[in-house]
């Protein structure tokens, strides 16, 4: 696998592409306008899309139970607007310097399609090559008819993604900007109710899937792993 970085991401929509290109963009032309508008537009976007890809789409693909559904929908609701409050905060009266972390951020998550294995805009939070792999092996083992024996491993490796979504869109972004006692306590909170809420939908969804949503398990997966090759 040398040679590669991979991720766990999800396809942008072209008005999510345009939103990362625009900050890119905005960022290269010196002495330009304020930065605060294009990077708050794109994240403004870029958590709906997120949750959507992660956990709306994912709980109509599994044809899950009514409740199962309102659950994930719910969870999803109370991570959007979470952190839809927060981003304005965070950003308030950012000068463009203090927002230079916000573009690297935007740059690294961004994979256009002429550089990624699915050909089309994602968004990424790198994971690494051990990570990848584990997750190829349990999309084999469900290919294969194997559900029994990867169900265990299924279990103990979805908090994964999880955390990988948290820490590597959330947090991470969170981080790229200074903070003050008070935004740092509610971003602290916000970060603990997102992370809290993904692990719910796991413990009380992924525990109880039957044997036939397995092989859209490892579809889901198939569209969400992506690679880099360098």
């Amino acid at each position: 696998m040398s040679g590669k970085k991979y991720y766990l991401g999800f396809a942008t929509s072209t008005d999510l592409e345009g939103r990362f290109q625009s900050v890119l963009e905005h960022s290269a032309q010196a002495g330009s306008s304020s930065l605060l508008s294009p990077i708050e537009s794109s994240l403004e976007l870029f958590v709906p899309e997120l949750l959507q890809s992660f956990l709306v789409d994912t709980a109509d693909m599994l044809q899950l139970s009514s409740w199962a559904r309102k659950m994930v929908h719910s969870t999803a609701d109370v991570i959007r607007k979470t952190s839809l409050m927060l981003i304005p905060k965070l950003l308030k009266k950012r000068s463009n310097e203090e927002l230079q972390s916000a573009v690297e951020f935007t740059r690294d998550i961004y994979l256009p399609g002429s550089v990624n294995n699915h050909e089309s805009s994602y968004a990424g939070s790198e994971i690494d090559a051990a990570t990848f792999a584990r997750f190829e092996r349990i999309m084999r083992d469900i290919d294969a008819g194997k559900t029994q024996e990867v169900q265990q491993d299924l279990i103990d490796a979805m908090p994964l993604i999880v955390d990988t979504l948290v820490d590597g869109f959330m947090k991470r972004s969170i981080n790229t900007v200074e903070r003050s006692f008070v935004t740092r306590k509610l971003a602290d909170g916000a970060i603990a109710t997102c992370r809290a809420a993904g692990h719910g939908v796991v413990n009380k969804v992924f525990k109880d899937l039957t044997f036939d949503q397995y092989p859209i398990v490892a579809d889901f997966l198939r569209s969400r792993l992506v690679y880099v090759t360098e």
